[in-house]
């Protein structure tokens, strides 16, 4: 395995980064329209379609510092669509999960690092609320209304918090295994010799 990173293999994360966000605000957006529903499970189903792209990437690639780049540029990508508070909520994804991916050989420590960077991510919009309360919200991310950002508020009570982020690890950690079952069943090249 080549330690070091090449401008192609950058170009090729990138690639794989652009297509996860794409489905990733896709999804977002379908299950926004669920309503109540959608601040339990939206991110944490999203993660089922960033999954294969980053677990297909990162077995494709295996070089330091991907998984870093990958959550990272969902960062630039999020802060370029007005949610510029995504990039500190992404840093700390892209942490844990090159802390966790080691040396990319490992499926379980793959499909870990994206669950614990999903769940980082999945955690947002709680944490957010909590922290800033419904005025800075409204100021920090403009794509909120105040009524919004008042009903967010209200709904996080530490009940709705601890549901939350129960189904949020139990949604991740599935989607890390969906994106390995995609990877080993479409992806993986077998090791298996022809019997010709």
């Amino acid at each position: 395995m080549e330690v070091y990173m090449k401008l192609k293999d950058i170009v090729q994360v990138t690639i794989f980064t652009v297509v996860a966000f794409i489905l990733n605000m896709a999804v977002s957006t379908a299950t926004g329209m669920l309503g109540t529903l959608s601040l339990y499970i939206a991110a944490g189903f999203s993660s089922f379609v960033v999954a294969p792209p980053f677990i297909i990437m990162a077995k494709k690639l295996q070089k330091r510092g991907i998984a870093f780049i990958f959550f990272m540029l969902l960062g630039v990508f999020y802060a370029l669509s007005g949610y510029w508070p995504m990039l500190i909520v992404n840093a700390i994804a892209a942490i844990v999960a090159e802390l966790i991916i080691g040396n990319y050989k490992n499926d379980n420590r793959v499909a870990l690092a994206l669950s614990a960077g999903m769940f980082v991510i999945s955690m947002h919009a709680m944490t957010f609320v909590r922290l800033l309360g419904p005025e800075k919200i409204v100021e920090v991310f403009s794509v909120f209304t105040k009524e919004q950002a008042a009903f967010m508020d209200a709904f996080f009570t530490p009940k709705a918090m601890l549901i939350s982020i129960g189904i949020n690890i139990v949604l991740v950690l599935i989607a890390g295994r969906f994106g390995l079952y995609i990877n080993n069943k479409f992806f993986k090249k077998s090791k298996k010799s022809g019997i010709l």
